[in-house]
């Protein structure tokens, strides 16, 4: 995941994850104004707030595509759900959460027989709608299955500061003393089927027809979000403080974040507006396909026996 707010000289962040399969020490956030800028440590919660905060930003993360007639998007646990102009969307911030979702997900299917692609998706907000961000996708590319397993969002936060010498590569890390519960033990051990290593390409040629997951129109999707939010946060064994100022001014928990997590600076400084924004670095240094190339490319991944 990345994600770059753009609120011009006020209080930018990047925020980046390494595709771990950790709630806290995954996420790292940039201030861009300081003067010295080192990545700190933001956990997941956290990162779901400035997802969904009004503030405008350009964020990537990662889609799920399966060979599942009407999957219920309701059924995850590891996902998140955004608004994308007029309809909801279940993203994952990493390739990583997306294939531990899978053994959550609700479908009745052959595991010999599924199929199912990651694909990393652009969006840039749109406007702000009751408080929360609406999204517009810019690019969709679907990934191999090495480069889902090996996907690190740093390298991205890296090549925008390649060339300032304020930037500190020292992470703030975060040690948490969180226990996580039974239900969730067996997602972090590395010898469940489903996790990044598992995974491989179709090599045959294939025609499968895949979607997206579904929502249910007559359930109200935020109020189950949040709901699912809590029990991961509950089933992590997180207890977090309700932050008074976030209840008290909802809708700017990003500059509620800001004001706790930083000191402000007196005097005013400078950005430069002349260097590229996130979504122009990372299409410029990709190989965007055409809808010919993604034909040939479709790149349909599977679980190894």
């Amino acid at each position: 995941m990345l994600l770059e707010t753009l609120e011009v000289k006020k209080n930018d962040v990047i925020i980046y994850s390494q595709n771990k399969f950790d709630f806290k020490d995954n996420f790292k956030i940039i201030f861009k104004n300081e003067k010295i800028k080192h990545p700190r440590t933001i956990d997941y919660f956290e990162v779901c707030e400035f997802i969904k905060d009004p503030a405008p930003k350009n964020l990537i993360v990662y889609r799920l595509l399966t060979n599942v007639s009407k999957l219920d998007a309701y059924s995850t646990k590891y996902g998140y759900f955004i608004k994308v102009r007029d309809n909801m969307e279940l993203i994952y911030f990493d390739p990583v959460f997306a294939i531990k979702d899978l053994r959550h997900l609700k479908f009745d299917l052959d595991p010999e027989n599924f199929r199912f692609k990651i694909q990393q998706v652009g969006y840039t907000s749109l406007m702000s709608k009751d408080y929360e961000t609406s999204y517009n996708e810019v690019f969709s590319i679907n990934m191999r299955a090495a480069e889902a397993q090996n996907q690190n969002d740093k390298i991205f936060a890296e090549a925008i500061y390649a060339f300032d010498e304020n930037f500190i590569d020292q992470e703030e890390l975060l040690h948490s003393s969180s226990k996580i519960n039974n239900e969730l033990l067996e997602d972090y051990k590395e010898s469940s089927g489903h996790n990044l290593n598992n995974i491989s390409e179709e090599k045959l040629i294939v025609r499968k027809h895949l979607e997206k997951a579904e929502f249910e129109e007559a359930v109200n999707t935020l109020s189950v979000r949040e709901k699912k939010i809590e029990a991961l946060k509950i089933a992590l064994g997180i207890q977090e403080e309700v932050r008074k100022e976030i209840k008290e001014n909802k809708g700017r928990a990003f500059s509620a974040f800001i004001n706790q997590h930083r000191v402000r600076e007196e005097k005013e400084i400078n950005i430069n507006l002349d260097k590229q924004n996130m979504i122009d670095l990372f299409k410029s240094s990709s190989k965007l396909k055409t809808d010919e190339d993604d034909e040939k490319d479709s790149f349909l991944l599977k679980f190894n026996k």
